[in-house]
């Protein structure tokens, strides 16, 4: 125990280290702040659409009126029709407009969440209906699995009565999903409108957790506290280390500078992690624990009792867990995954002297088995993508089952130990024997 303190505190008395976490720090926070200004700027475009709706519709709807009595005296009676129609329309948009405005200025958002339910299982009552998709984005159709996949997750947020994440589309907040299927100009659009920003803390957490932020934040973490032997890992310098002359028990030794290194790994990436949600306490908050997370299930099962190899947009299951037991995963998962990471680059640091190429060889590899090899349950790179392990889209798009938290704990611990025990015997035979 003396010899794992005393690496703590070598650690905690060298300024490069407090130098990176410092500008992590910052990094993360200037991330997260910039990510608001972003949400605050499509809100404030939202909230100026509706405002000067106030005003310009009813200018239109006045001038109309105007128009269909000069049409009815007239005696044109086709272009009175097509008025009646158009003051109609823009008498409804006037008032989803008003309701618009009046809620969120009260902050009554279970309103407006209540109301984007109603239009969303709208669209996928009459498509079920019609058994043909109603809405689609210049003649490419919204999936059916995101219809009511986005209607179901509106409800659940309507009964939470919390402020939803912002996005450009506000009439129909569609929750993007693996079963979108657009292209060119569609997809464009489609990005923008369903790309959703988190003002507050958990919210950020939950947008960015999909695009690897967790990883890198590991990478980062093994780059700055993963050295305490890699100076020492080379015969030539082995007489001007002080232990190499003491009585000292290599094993107690490893383990003191491994655990170390790894404990202010972990420390560092929940650290990092929780530096948005203080953040947010200075804007928005850090929202609810409650809000929904979508779970893929997969294809239905059949009623003769095999399994479906086919995904079908219409009759695919799906359900949602709150943002408490996401994270809940999330945390567990991250916490293996970086005893995975730590002792590759551990191992690594052992071989090969310099941080920077140890750490390009960990994100190479790293990247080479996310994208190259196969998403299978015994390839720890597939859970490196946390995201997609815990929503289970890995499972369900390959449609493997085994592809689940447990067996991803169970192969990253495993690696894990493994590496651990080659650094062990690497250590003994080049650093201090």
């Amino acid at each position: 125990m003396k010899y794992f303190l005393f690496e703590c505190k070598k650690m905690l008395k060298k300024k490069s280290i407090w130098v990176a976490v410092i500008l992590s720090v910052v990094a993360i926070a200037a991330f997260y702040f910039f990510n608001y200004s972003v949400a605050e700027r499509v809100h404030k475009t939202r909230m100026l659409d509706l405002e000067t709706s106030q005003i310009d519709i009813p200018e239109k709807l006045a001038k109309d009126r105007i128009d269909l009595e000069e049409a009815k005296e007239a005696g044109e009676s086709a272009k009175a029709l097509d008025l009646e129609h158009g003051i109609s329309i823009y008498e409804k948009m006037l008032e989803e407009k008003k309701f618009q405005w009046d809620n969120i200025m009260d902050g009554n958002w279970a309103a407006i969440s209540e109301k984007q339910y109603e239009q969303l299982n709208y669209f996928a009552v009459t498509s079920k209906s019609q058994n043909f998709p109603v809405h689609s984005i210049m003649d490419q159709h919204v999936s059916m699995f995101t219809v009511r996949a986005s209607a179901e997750e509106r409800r659940l947020v309507a009964e939470i009565g919390v402020e939803p994440m912002v996005q450009w589309d506000s009439f129909a907040p569609y929750h993007p999903t693996m079963y979108d299927n657009h292209d060119g100009k569609v997809l464009e659009m489609w990005e923008m409108g369903t790309k959703r920003y988190g003002k507050q803390g958990f919210y950020f957490l939950y947008q960015v957790i999909p695009a690897f932020i967790i990883p890198f934040i590991i990478l980062i973490g093994c780059f700055v506290f993963g050295n305490n032997v890699s100076s020492e890992a080379t015969k030539k310098r082995r007489s001007l280390n002080l232990y190499a002359v003491l009585p000292v028990k290599k094993r107690q030794l490893f383990f003191a500078k491994y655990f170390s290194g790894l404990l202010f790994t972990v420390i560092f990436v929940v650290f990092i992690l929780c530096v948005p949600l203080i953040s947010s306490l200075f804007t928005s908050g850090v929202g609810s624990l409650q809000y929904p997370v979508l779970i893929y299930d997969g294809p239905a099962e059949s009623p003769f009792g095999f399994e479906s190899t086919i995904l079908n947009e219409w009759t695919d299951m799906f359900h949602f867990i709150t943002l408490r037991e996401y994270f809940g995963t999330v945390l567990l998962l991250t916490i293996v995954l970086v005893v995975f990471m730590f002792s590759i680059y551990y191992l690594l640091s052992l071989f090969i002297k310099s941080p920077t190429v140890n750490a390009a060889i960990l994100l190479i590899v790293t990247f080479f088995g996310m994208t190259v090899l196969s998403k299978a349950p015994y390839n720890p790179f597939t859970y490196v993508d946390i995201h997609r392990v815990v929503n289970r889209e890995f499972a369900v798009v390959n449609f493997n089952e085994a592809i689940t938290v447990g067996n991803g704990l169970m192969v990253l611990g495993m690696i894990g130990v493994i590496a651990i025990g080659l650094c062990y015997l690497r250590f003994r035979r080049f650093v201090v024997e």
